[in-house]
């Protein structure tokens, strides 16, 4: 009986063993497949379309033109009907961009010319797919663009937010950026940052598809970037205009971080139901490397990513004069140092602040620039016919003191100065407000007061003007030398969008000038009889910065400076005159240093005789080609990440320009354009440490 027992017990003990062994491998078989993971599509992307370029007739970063071509010439595009473009013709419409090889692109950076043969013109070939993102009510638009050499192996994806309202085809990111990535084997994605190429015609109540076909309603395949469903007055729709940046009440600034990071979420899903053959996923951000790569306020919305990267997705991140703005608390103390000048507090101010300070003053600045610089030729100070009207208002408005138009010149120069802008700088400052006036706060303030077109901000509206170049005062008229259809292929993503010819088509206008709405370059203030650069519409802008409605507005945007340890290089030029330095990337690398300390990942490159505006006519002589350090510090970056090489530490970056005339200064070279530096000279490098910037002499 005993003997029976014993024999019992081992048996249950051997069938509880064994039972435990099935159980065991039963819970294991069942966590391998948890740990499978599946491809599953984000329920909020919506796919549009999707095409293949063979790199014959179209490819992906010059729509079938090549390298070549484009720099030999500049060249008109022309559609079989101007009324109808094919989906090619306005890609090739988007993508003729100039490249003037003497600034370096196609030696230094871009494609390189030593590269190209009879049957390589740089032309990539592979996919390129359009999808959306619908955020309750904002449209996001997507591209992605992977070659057909992406490499399986060695997966990378480089994220690019697209500059200004450009929307998703870009020839500056597309042929800069965007190649970058190519050239490296990497799948691309852009993002309009919620912004797209979309104006809205309100004669004719139509707008565009993400391809720049028109339409005047959406459909069940496509959407349009932008629709204006208001009932709008008549008074506002008479060759007016609707831009969603400026008008759909959105600001969607402040989520322009999600939106990157959506993007890649967009990349990856696409990437992996691509290439997987099970429904498995291949990549995701542990075998693949992640970068940002943006510019302006693309390179802003770069930095933004990095905030709002909490889960480790982006590796590296690359930001060129980026459109920032951080917090003016005085519970956040930042810091500079100039030189061996005694450290002071790092005073921010926002973009809408100082570019209404700047709409006010630049007009009547002009005469002191001029005696400043006798010697030289300012670019597009020749356009300037009533400087001392607009000095003379500013007088009569009390905003300047002097009595003679030339102090009053010198102190409007003065007044700039204080602001930020340095004697460096101005003789860009009338090619700028020429360029700019007054949109830039304009379109800022309207984005963050959320004003629709009916709030006719300060008397203002974007309309089509006399595109006639004789003869031609700025009046109010309808499109006659091109229409809606071909606007899409000319818009730069900021007003005035110019024809290829140069010949300015649509841009903003003053409604309030006496003489009928005229754009606002060519007009006179409500009540007066001479033209002064619509003085009362500045003051009007300016005004309206203390507004409730736009600070609530610009505290959506403003940046927290805690990039989470990602590793990044922001590279901004010394006389960038949009985005000054102290109040852009110099405060923002104050920022990040008081929220990471030691734990910073950041670098900071300041470079010499650099601006927004590119070594190109009319500052070929006097300014270097931001874009090459861009591409520098994205070298730098994928060899630290790829080879693990070390960061270059942050650094001054002493340049030389290239002199001579204007239209004619000698073909750069690497003597002009000093690299990066790993280990920069002591009398060059910079410094940060516990919310201080020590810049160098």
């Amino acid at each position: 009986m005993l003997k029976q027992f014993f024999l019992f017990f081992v048996n249950l003990l051997l069938i509880l063993f064994f039972n435990n062994i099935v159980y065991a491998k039963s819970l294991s078989f069942l966590k391998n497949k948890d740990e499978i993971k599946l491809i599953t599509k984000p329920a909020w992307l919506v796919l549009n379309d999707s095409n293949f370029y063979d790199a014959e007739s179209d490819d992906l970063v010059t729509a079938g033109i090549g390298f070549s071509k484009l720099s030999h010439s500049v060249a008109m595009t022309k559609f079989a009907n101007n009324l109808q473009p094919s989906i090619h013709e306005l890609r090739q419409a988007k993508l003729n961009r100039f490249i003037d090889k003497k600034t370096g692109e196609g030696s230094l950076f871009g494609f390189k010319s030593t590269q190209l043969t009879t049957l390589f013109d740089g032309k990539i070939p592979g996919t390129e797919v359009q999808a959306f993102l619908d955020n309750h009510g904002v449209q996001v638009a997507f591209l992605l663009q992977v070659p057909l050499d992406f490499d399986l192996k060695k997966p990378c994806i480089v994220a690019i937010p697209t500059i200004d309202s450009q929307g998703v085809y870009n020839a500056t990111d597309m042929q800069i950026r965007g190649l970058w990535g190519l050239k490296h084997n990497c799948a691309i994605v852009y993002n309009d940052k919620g912004l797209g190429n979309a104006l809205y015609d309100l004669t004719k109540k139509q707008g565009y598809f993400i391809d720049g076909k028109v339409s005047k309603q959406n459909n069940k395949e496509n959407k349009l970037i932008y629709i204006v469903n208001d009932n709008i007055p008549s008074k506002y729709t008479s060759n007016r205009y609707a831009v969603k940046q400026l008008h759909s009440q959105q600001n969607p600034e402040q989520n322009w971080g999600e939106y990157v990071i959506k993007s890649l979420e967009f990349a990856f899903y696409y990437l992996n139901t691509m290439y997987s053959k099970n429904e498995q996923i291949l990549f995701d951000k542990d075998n693949t490397i992640v970068l940002v790569y943006g510019a302006t306020d693309g390179g802003g919305a770069a930095l933004k990513a990095g905030e709002f990267d909490t889960e480790g997705m982006i590796d590296g991140i690359v930001a060129v004069n980026p459109q920032i703005q951080v917090p003016n608390n005085p519970e956040i103390p930042l810091f500079i140092q100039r030189g061996e000048s005694p450290e002071e507090p790092l005073i921010t101010k926002s973009l809408i602040d100082y570019s209404t300070y700047g709409a006010l003053y630049m007009p009547c600045a002009v005469s002191a620039i001029q005696d400043i610089n006798s010697e030289l030729t300012i670019p597009n100070i020749d356009k300037y016919f009533f400087v001392k009207n607009r000095c003379q208002s500013l007088k009569k408005a009390n905003l300047l003191v002097s009595d003679t138009v030339k102090a009053q010149s010198f102190e409007a120069l003065e007044k700039l100065y204080e602001y930020g802008w340095s004697p460096q700088m101005i003789n860009q400052l009338p090619f700028h407000y020429y360029t700019q006036t007054m949109n830039l706060p304009y379109k800022y303030i309207s984005q963050y007061g959320r004003f629709s077109v009916k709030d006719h901000l300060c008397h203002l509206s974007v309309a089509s003007i006399n595109q006639e170049l004789l003869y031609n005062n700025g009046e109010v008229a309808p499109l006659t030398k091109t229409n809606f259809a071909q606007l899409w292929g000319n818009n730069s993503g900021s007003l005035p969008i110019k024809m290829q010819n140069n010949i300015t088509a649509i841009d903003l206008v003053n409604d309030d000038d006496p003489k009928g709405p005229h754009q606002e370059f060519f007009s006179r203030s409500k009540n007066g009889t001479n033209i002064d650069y619509n003085l009362a519409g500045a003051i009007c802008l300016r005004d309206k910065i203390t507004e409730s409605r736009v600070q609530n507005g610009q505290n959506e945007v403003l940046a927290n400076g805690n990039l989470h340890g990602t590793k990044t290089i922001i590279v901004h030029g010394q006389l960038n005159v949009r985005n000054l330095p102290d109040y852009s990337s110099r405060a923002y690398v104050a920022l990040n240093s008081y929220r990471e300390g030691n734990a910073s990942n950041l670098r900071y490159m300041e470079i010499e005789n650099a601006s927004y505006i590119n070594s190109i006519i009319p500052f070929d002589n006097t300014l270097i080609p931001i874009d090459y350090y861009g591409e520098s510090a994205m070298d730098w970056l994928w060899s630290n990440i790829t080879k693990q090489t070390s960061l270059p530490e942050s650094q001054v970056v002493r340049t030389v320009v290239r002199g001579g005339d204007i239209g004619a200064a000698p073909q750069i070279t690497e003597k002009n354009l000093t690299p990066i530096a790993q280990s920069p000279r002591t009398e060059n490098r910079i410094y940060v440490q516990k919310s201080v910037v020590r810049l160098p002499k």
